[in-house]
């Protein structure tokens, strides 16, 4: 098994490869594993830990434990929390543990399981993640099989962390940086300079009179308002083939880059995104909390993606003339009092017709620009350029 390990383990693909590979190693080598898990704990703005559960006939399956579900007491019922706080096996013999001495007895108990055993996986960082093994056989494991698993958790461990760390390394750069960027990064775009010029649709949102709506605020308040707002926008950039690359305080920067349908397509997914935000606004001000109201500024251009900065402290972004004007237009949605306005190269390139609101002066551009919103409004909303 440690040839295993060490040799077609370390080049699984992922955590999932490695851990169903182990599992039916241990099997093959007369170890009767019914159920195999390992809970890794993540970094993540919303998962605490990933769990990987491999059964002989259902294969590999996943799940999490959600930060939403930290107040639950799942946490406090399981055998994990012993083995985190002990550091050391923690074994179950079945028919003499009770119901009530863990949340995961009853479970076991009506699938068969006779023994079960809990050990950690400790990583040279200090993290403690557990592993959890489980058999139907009468009788349980016997002490062989055990000293099995014994002799070979360290190289397994270090496996697992391997993978972790590659899997630990992206998430945390998709939560502050995007998922593209974030791929980029990975691949080796890390370099002062290092940009290329990409065409893509831009957006700008930011939230109207942010400044006095939160000057009575505790900072605690204010943080979640921002975070209702991004609730609002975010997952309609996402769910459109979107990047938001920065949170400016109360702004939204996000690109929509021309994939294989070309600007238009870039310009038709933006407008959902835009329009879905708008649209999901009432929900995210009802309830009696604090209401608020959103401008989104849509262009379509060019601009530089990658890094700037200074000496090792970099920022991957776009930037160049159609994201700052993509952002002085953004400034016209107040004057004007029309929460999406698109600019004339954006409805040029829209497959659907938008109406001019004329020529306008906006901050640092010498020239007045031509904006427009959308010829379909949102329904009980004339002129607001919301349609959803």
């Amino acid at each position: 098994m440690l040839g295993w390990i060490l040799g077609e383990g370390l080049r699984c693909a992922g955590i999932e490869a490695l851990m169903e590979g182990f599992s039916r190693q241990l099997v093959a080598a007369g170890v009767p594993v019914a159920r195999a898990m390992i809970s890794l704990r993540v970094l993540t703005a919303t998962v605490i830990a990933r769990s990987y559960i491999w059964q002989p006939v259902d294969g590999l399956t996943r799940a999490t434990f959600d930060w939403a579900e930290r107040d639950l007491g799942l946490y406090e019922r399981s055998p994990f929390k012993v083995v985190h706080a002990t550091g050391e096996w923690l074994e179950l013999t079945l028919d003499e543990t009770p119901d009530d001495a863990f949340g995961i007895v009853p479970e076991l108990k009506a699938g068969g399981i006779t023994h079960y055993v809990a050990l950690p996986l400790a990583f040279t960082n200090g993290t403690v993640n557990v592993m959890s093994l489980a058999t139907a056989r009468e009788g349980g494991f016997s002490m062989e099989d055990l000293a099995l698993v014994r002799s070979v958790l360290p190289a397994f461990t270090a496996a697992v962390e391997l993978r972790a760390l590659d899997a630990g390394i992206r998430d945390v750069l998709e939560i502050y940086v995007g998922r593209e960027p974030a791929k980029r990064i990975l691949s080796g775009t890390v370099h002062r300079g290092e940009v290329n010029r990409i065409s893509s649709a831009i957006m700008f949102v930011d939230m109207r009179d942010f400044t006095r709506r939160t000057q009575t605020m505790h900072a605690e308040e204010t943080a979640e308002l921002l975070n209702r707002y991004y609730d609002c926008v975010v997952p309609h950039v996402e769910a459109n083939a979107g990047s938001v690359l920065k949170f400016i305080g109360d702004g939204i920067l996000a690109i929509f880059p021309d994939g294989e349908a070309g600007a238009s397509g870039a310009a038709a997914s933006a407008l959902a995104a835009a329009r879905g935000a708008l649209g999901a606004l009432p929900t995210f001000c009802a309830d009696g909390r604090t209401p608020f109201e959103i401008g989104i500024a849509l262009h379509h251009g060019s601009a530089a993606f990658g890094n700037v900065g200074s000496g090792e402290r970099l920022d991957f972004t776009v930037v160049g003339r159609d994201v700052n004007l993509t952002d002085r237009i953004g400034r016209l949605n107040k004057t004007l009092g029309i929460p999406l306005l698109m600019s004339g190269d954006f409805a040029g390139v829209l497959d659907e017709p938008a109406r001019s609101l004329g020529h306008h002066a906006v901050k640092s551009f010498d020239q007045s620009i031509e904006v427009f919103e959308p010829a379909r409004p949102r329904p009980g909303h004339p002129g607001e350029g919301a349609a959803t």
